[in-house]
């Protein structure tokens, strides 16, 4: 596992992260990620959570034409991506160029609030990023708690920080005709 600083990312291109998998903190709690359909970083993801795999991976990212390029919009989403960035996870139906032959359509999506997770999203683009846990269990917060239980899992580890709200985000359902609210987290949805 290397620590990195966010000024150093540059030295690391999109092709040496394929496979590998990165830490960093968003305005939520600490994520764990691989580039948007890295197969290899995904797997090593639900490997190091003990993730089942019928559980989804989030997608983060920096801005909304990056979510434009992989997830049709509707009013809805028109709606709810005004409390962007921040913590709401929006689920849309993935564009038909990234469906790719999964029978998955739908994708979890998230712009965070975070300087630092924007940075990470900026320069590499979408990711699949999920909390820095055990499935099931409590999110570890801290690089120290994080390079303990997972350091054998993780190639970088971000070692700027910032202030983390350590609630997960409110999830909604934006694929009917009217807004489901999935979980609820900071952002109160009715």
């Amino acid at each position: 596992m290397e620590k990195i600083r966010i000024k150093d990312l540059n030295s690391i291109s999109k092709e040496q992260l394929k496979g590998k998998i990165i830490v960093f903190p968003t305005d939520t709690v600490y994520g764990v990620g691989a580039l948007y359909n890295d197969i290899e970083g995904i797997e090593k993801i639900y490997e190091m959570k003990k993730r089942d795999y019928g559980k989804l991976l989030p997608v983060l990212c920096s801005s909304i034409d990056q979510i434009k390029e992989i997830a049709e919009t509707n009013e809805l989403f028109e709606k709810y991506s005004k409390l962007w960035p921040g913590a709401l996870t929006m689920i849309l139906n993935k564009n038909d160029s990234t469906s790719e032959s999964s029978n998955i359509k739908t994708i979890a999506l998230r712009i965070p609030n975070s300087k630092i997770a924007l940075s990470v999203l900026d320069y590499f683009g979408p990711m699949n990023v999920t909390s820095v846990n055990y499935s099931g269990e409590k999110e570890l917060n801290s690089p120290e708690e994080i390079e303990k239980c997972f350091g054998e899992y993780i190639d970088y580890l971000v070692m700027d920080t910032n202030e983390l709200c350590a609630i997960p985000s409110t999830i909604i359902d934006c694929t009917g005709e009217t807004v489901k609210v999935l979980r609820q987290g900071i952002i109160n949805i009715k």
